[in-house]
């Protein structure tokens, strides 16, 4: 008898659970060198990646950290991605600096005696597990970047946006009903101020739709404008507007890597996944004149990493995997550098510092760490929000929530419906910082809510009050490359050092940066002073950064205390052969080595887009061709 393959995923995800070994129908004895390719990692970057090559016939080997713990509602729910990020089954916790200045890291509100959140996934899908689900196209003019700073024209956007196609093939993206937030008034009219804002600003002197009475009017305005695909529009070229955000969802529940893995191996491609296996080191050929990947070793157990938040440790074994033809490092942003110098890969001065034997001296590895720059304008309404007022996001975070403590939830399990089938992000407005720059670098999100930033306990306290309201603001395209991820240790199971160094510290007003940031917030208030004048009974109050925060020293002075990010990346950079700090040719090849690539976040030269997961997928996609290109 033959099982549907929905019934045979769903047995396979419970092996995996188990921390069982699947390559479709037989379980490979450990230390089998019967691979070709080997990836680490199963986030966004090396589990599309694992798939597709595996669809191609080749035998691949996808090892992770983690368990899969799709069936965790903190999984499956877009509204409770902020609770993921503190379920310890699915979160591995950084603390990061964001100043060189640590002073100024002590004076965020966010601060802890370890530093500042930065909270990651761990498990099938990586970062994906946790994250908003947001699934923005980057601006096409990112490709083109990147085309012009390696010198290979495959990366120009006409051409990457056939990868975007290939991601649709196993991504379901959807866009929530515009009737959610306008059956609200309250958030109807604020999103109403929003769009009049900003047509005001679009065209000086104004129209009939930058009446927000006229957009709520029963003419359909707001929801005509809510109607616009950002990525139909990114994709034909740069854009700005009032939208809706697209998710990665399938019937109001998160899809991603996970999926495509247990489908990729339900269908009985050759591909073996490796749960709770963590990589220590890449294993090179010892009698090779040039460095050459033969394998890794890993140490196999559950909840290993530094950066696990379970009490749960359960150590196990060690094992090699051998690759027959390439090992592929898809560990992320922090990981993949930190593997890599502990591998003998990287800045001299570090592997000198740590007792590290030097296979080969890469000044770029770990360096040209990047982010966005994000912060919330938070005000307080005169009654609760309709949208979340029952709204509990319910149970501790050990746990599954309980739908009878949760009205939200109740509604979500029975028929997918209400507010939780969205991460929260209501609405967005796409923009230009100053009107004079090419391209849109603000991305002003609507959030129910009180959102101020990661911190211990911040995904409960979102919702404590139901009568705030957030606009966040994230800034695209940021100049700062002054970040860097280094070594605290040898041992493979220490977090490393991580520094972001936001801003200019000695002029914070002359970084490019901070004035979109703060330019941000002032469009924020200029939709707070129309809510006030046209909607009186609904008045927003700012609590913060509040009245004391108004011109714009202090609130230069707010931004660069209270910023965060979210969007970890180019610490492996690619480049051009004539660039000292490129890590990665063009086509993700560690230079002067063999037979290994890395294909994740850090392999971007520069930031791409608003939000990261679908510019990775895409470079995924793109990875796949270029190894089976080369391995004919």
């Amino acid at each position: 008898m033959r099982l549907p393959l929905a019934m045979l995923a769903l047995m396979l995800a419970l092996l995996l659970a188990m921390g069982c070994d699947l390559d479709g129908a037989s379980q490979r004895a450990p230390g089998s060198d019967d691979f070709e390719f080997i990836v680490v990692g199963a986030g966004a970057g090396g589990g599309p990646l694992a798939a597709r090559l595996a669809k191609a016939g080749r035998r691949v080997l996808l090892l992770e950290a983690g368990a899969d713990v799709g069936g965790k509602l903190t999984y499956q729910v877009p509204a409770l991605h902020a609770r993921a990020t503190e379920d310890p089954d699915l979160a591995w916790w950084y603390f990061v600096r964001h100043h060189r200045d640590g002073s100024v890291d002590s004076t965020d509100s966010k601060h802890t005696p370890e530093g500042i959140l930065y909270p990651r996934g761990s498990g099938l899908g990586g970062s994906t597990a946790v994250n908003a689900m947001v699934t923005i196209l980057p601006s096409p003019s990112d490709w083109n970047r990147i085309a012009t700073i390696t010198g290979d024209a495959s990366w120009r956007a006409q051409r990457m946006h056939a990868y975007y196609d290939r991601v649709r093939q196993w991504l379901s993206v959807e866009i929530p009903d515009p009737a959610l937030a306008i059956g609200d008034r309250q958030v109807s009219s604020y999103l109403a101020s929003a769009a009049a804002t900003y047509a005001d600003e679009s065209r000086p002197g104004g129209s009939a739709s930058s009446d927000p009475l006229a957009l709520l009017g029963v003419g359909g305005e707001l929801s005509r404008l809510l109607s616009q695909d950002i990525n139909a529009s990114l994709r034909d070229g740069e854009t700005t507007g009032l939208f809706r955000i697209p998710l990665a969802t399938k019937d109001g529940k998160r899809n991603g890597p996970r999926e495509l893995i247990l489908e990729t191996v339900a269908a009985g491609h050759p591909l073996t996944v490796r749960t709770h296996s963590f990589v220590t080191r890449v294993l090179f050929d010892d009698g090779a004149a040039v460095p050459t990947a033969i394998g890794v070793e890993v140490k196999t157990g559950g909840h290993l990493y530094a950066a696990t938040l379970s009490k749960q440790q359960a150590p196990g074994g060690t094992a090699k995997y051998y690759a027959s033809r390439e090992v592929i490092l898809s560990a992320g942003a922090f990981n993949t550098p930190q593997l890599l110098m502990l591998s003998g890969i990287g800045p001299r001065e570090q592997l000198q510092k740590h007792g590290i034997a030097e296979r080969l001296a890469l000044a770029g590895v770990g360096e040209n760490l990047q982010d966005r720059y994000e912060a919330a304008v938070v005000s307080q309404l005169g009654g609760p929000l309709g949208i979340v007022e029952q709204c509990t996001l319910a149970g501790a975070t050990t746990s599954a929530p309980q739908s009878n403590e949760d009205p939200c939830l109740s509604r979500w399990q029975h028929g997918r419906q209400g507010v939780y089938r969205t991460s929260g992000f209501l609405a967005t407005v796409l923009r230009r910082s100053s009107p004079d720059l090419p391209l849109a670098d603000l991305q002003v999100f609507a959030v129910p809510g009180d959102a101020r930033g990661y911190y211990p306990g911040y995904s409960r306290d979102a919702l404590v009050r139901k009568d705030r309201f957030s606009w966040l603001l994230l800034k695209a395209h940021t100049q700062n490359r002054d970040g860097y991820v280094r070594l605290r240790s040898a041992s493979p199971f220490v977090r490393p050092e991580i520094n972001f160094n936001y801003f200019d510290e000695k002029d914070p007003l002359g970084d490019a940066d901070m004035r979109a940031m703060v330019a941000g917030v002032k469009f924020v208030r200029r939709i707070e002073a129309r809510m006030q004048k046209d909607f009186p009974d609904l008045a927003p109050t700012e609590v913060w950064p509040g009245d004391d925060t108004r011109d714009d020293a202090a609130v230069a002075r707010w931004v660069r205390r209270e910023t965060w990010g979210h969007h970890a990346c180019c610490t492996n950079k690619m480049g051009a052969d004539d660039d000292a700090r490129a890590v990665l040719d063009a086509r993700f090849r560690v230079r002067g080595a063999r037979r290994l690539r890395v294909v994740d976040a850090s392999v971007f030269p520069e930031i791409p887009g608003t939000f990261i997961a679908l510019p990775i997928f895409m470079v995924s996609e793109k990875a796949a061709d270029v190894i089976l290109e080369d391995n004919r």
